[in-house]
């Protein structure tokens, strides 16, 4: 790591146009992204702050860099709280970003687990208010793309058989029922609405505020927001692999969510949307464990392999209400 500083370090000084400066790296999630704090002397900082945030991107991801910024103003016109945005360099892939001095929602939940019950129906409340306030612009990225059908299956295709079977578990398996399963899940799962998607709204994401009178939530990481359906953002929230959620606090926080749906202008049948939470919480957790196993793959890190199997139990025990995914409960079940 000293010498990925190090060779950080030397552009940065050229960029800053002073090596008057202190690196450090920080925990980062399951992407390519890496996540630095940099540290100026008192009164010699390049941004409007002291310590500010360093997030790198991979040159091959850089389109990346447009996206954030693009969706970065579009939440901060809607109102929705954000870290602020102060500077990016698209040739060195460099986004610089506030640096939060409150912790993620995952560290706090860590530091207090006895307040989940209170603070995840806040997230909701949060989640709910954002997707109220992100009203359809057709400019904005997260609208020119959506939950479809044959984005549920490119992820049923790279992550869960190219990275979860083939390459983790590396075991025999019937392809064409992992194929009809796929097609079936993301099926029905195809829903065109005008609802803006985090696509990874969870604990790891959010940064909470504890001491905030009100608005202690900002959320991060939403460079890759699409359209689609209303329950994807509230099932990652409750099915999140970093937290242990009780089943009776999910069974209460859905119903709530279900009675607010109205505000998004839907109105489902509680059958229809407890079958779409069901096939979504399959989909968003074997893509899971795909994702952790690829993160595995890329950097040789083991740091997320023990999260596949508690998202692939996630995955089973909704698979396991439905007789039509029988055999496809035997491909993930070890």
């Amino acid at each position: 790591m000293d010498r990925a500083l190090d060779a950080l370090r030397e552009p940065l000084s050229r960029f800053f146009d002073t090596p008057n400066f202190i690196i450090a790296p920080l925990p980062g999630g399951a992407s390519s992204r890496r996540y630095f704090k940099i540290i100026f002397p008192e009164g010699a900082s390049y941004f409007p702050a002291p310590a500010i945030l360093l997030t790198t991107i991979p040159r091959d991801e850089a389109a990346i860099l447009d996206d954030y910024v693009n969706v970065a103003y579009y939440l901060k016109r809607s109102g929705v709280p954000i870290p602020a945005l102060y500077e990016i360099n698209r040739a060195e892939g460099w986004v610089f970003s506030e640096y939060l001095e409150i912790p993620t929602l995952e560290e706090h939940l860590r530091r207090s687990p006895r307040e989940i019950g209170k603070i995840l129906p806040e997230a909701l409340r949060f989640l709910l208010e954002m997707q109220q306030k992100c009203v359809f612009e057709a400019h904005c990225p997260a609208f020119q793309r959506r939950f479809d059908y044959q984005k549920y299956m490119f992820e049923f295709d790279f992550h869960v058989r190219e990275q979860l079977l083939d390459f983790y578990y590396q075991h025999d398996y019937d392809s064409a029922f992992l194929q009809d399963f796929a097609r079936h899940i993301s099926t029905t799962l195809d829903i065109d609405l005008p609802i803006f998607v985090h696509r990874d709204f969870q604990s790891s994401n959010l940064f909470y505020d504890s001491a905030a009178p009100a608005n202690r939530f900002k959320i991060i990481d939403f460079q890759d927001a699409r359209r689609g359906s209303p329950v994807y953002d509230p099932v990652s929230c409750l099915w999140d692999s970093y937290l242990p959620v009780r089943e009776e606090l999910r069974r209460e926080l859905l119903k709530v969510y279900f009675e607010q749906l109205p505000q998004l202008r839907i109105s489902w049948e509680w059958e229809y949307y407890e079958k779409i939470v069901d096939y979504t919480v399959i989909q968003r957790k074997l893509h899971d464990a795909g994702a952790f196993a690829y993160n595995f793959r890329r950097f040789g890190s083991k740091k997320y392999v023990g999260f596949i199997e508690t998202a692939i139990e996630m995955a089973l025990k909704k698979m396991r209400k439905y007789r039509e995914f029988a055999h496809a409960c035997k491909i993930f079940e070890r």
